[in-house]
């Protein structure tokens, strides 16, 4: 699904975001940028939730066929 709309953008924070990702085509940027933040609230939501999930099992750190040396 694609959805058109209007946006109003100040140069300073687009300069910055073309800067910091090196994309520089406004209409690739946005939705680049719009998909980084949603990644990020979302890991900041999983980050709040803090192991509230008391039935966890901590994952082992080696796979067990992996030589330890």
């Amino acid at each position: 699904m694609v959805m058109e709309v209007t946006i109003r953008l100040n140069d300073v924070d687009v300069d910055r975001a073309r800067a910091l990702t090196g994309i520089e085509d406004v209409a690739d940027l946005v939705p680049f940028v719009l998909r980084r933040y949603s990644q990020l609230e979302a890991g900041a939501r999983l980050a709040r939730m803090g192991g509230s999930d008391p039935s966890f099992e901590i994952p082992p750190r080696r796979r067990p066929d992996d030589p330890i040396d």
